[in-house]
């Protein structure tokens, strides 16, 4: 859905709960960032990327939305940036907003290049507490099919990566970091992922380490005895459904936990 004028986002924010019942200002349950006014009228707009990207699917709605996080001064909890499993993610069934509102920032089929050139439109600009970024999946989907080699296809999602985390960390955000999920070939065409996944994860692992980030390990717990993805999380192979999506929600919450963090 398409919201194309101000009066029309008065109508659905109303509806969310975002303003009060009569329109005069933000509701009371949204609490306020403390923008100045100039900062309110800084805004970050990455355009489109062009070649049929699948980042600029939901420019136009991110777009939107950012310009309304900024200028009415809503504080942001955590900024959820990925891929499709982050899009698919139905995060109010798994997240409740402590210090902030919960915000998808995912786009079906994104690679991590186009992730970090929206990062500072889709992350940074709205200010969020915490930054969860699981990413790198569709990297190698094209990297495979394109017969890149390995090492090129490690060494270019880690460099958007430490890009994206170095950006956060910059800017004061809490980073979460987590692993590329497990796939299944039985259910999906997803075999030539599996030697080169573990691997990612690893320097992703190393990458927290060095730059004092947390770094989720999702994929172990959601894999079988044969390191793929349980058949019982997924019917691709790829996407989890909500059983999944509850495991990824445990482990991400119990590392903020163990970081004395809230989601």
């Amino acid at each position: 859905m398409q919201i194309r004028n101000r009066q029309n986002w008065l109508v659905v924010a109303t509806l969310l709960g975002l303003v009060t019942a009569g329109g005069c200002g933000i509701s009371p349950a949204i609490k306020r960032a403390g923008r100045t006014d100039a900062q309110k009228e800084q805004l970050i707009k990455p355009g489109m990327f062009g070649d049929n990207a699948p980042a600029d699917r939901l420019r136009g709605r991110f777009d939107f939305w950012n310009e309304e996080v900024v200028r009415q001064d809503v504080a942001v909890g955590t900024v959820f940036m990925g891929d499709s499993i982050t899009e698919l993610w139905e995060l109010a069934a798994y997240f409740a907003p402590s210090d902030g509102v919960i915000l998808n920032r995912g786009i079906g089929g994104d690679i991590t290049p186009h992730m970090a050139k929206r990062f500072d439109a889709d992350v940074i600009q709205l200010k969020p507490r915490n930054v969860v970024i699981l990413a790198g999946t569709n990297d190698v989907a094209r990297a495979l099919s394109a017969n890149k080699p390995e090492q090129e296809t490690i060494s270019g999602v880690m460099a958007n990566m430490e890009a994206m985390v170095d950006a956060a960390r910059k800017a004061g955000i809490n980073v979460f970091v987590c692993s590329i999920l497990p796939t299944n070939p039985d259910t999906g065409n997803h075999a030539g992922k599996a030697p080169i996944l573990p691997k990612i994860n690893e320097k992703l692992k190393a990458m927290c380490a060095a730059k004092r980030c947390i770094y989720v390990n999702c994929a172990c717990p959601m894999k079988d005895s044969a390191g793929e993805l349980r058949k019982d999380l997924a019917r691709d192979g790829l996407h989890p459904h909500y059983a999944g999506y509850e495991i990824m929600a445990r482990v991400l919450n119990d590392a903020a936990r163990a970081n004395g963090l809230r989601l």
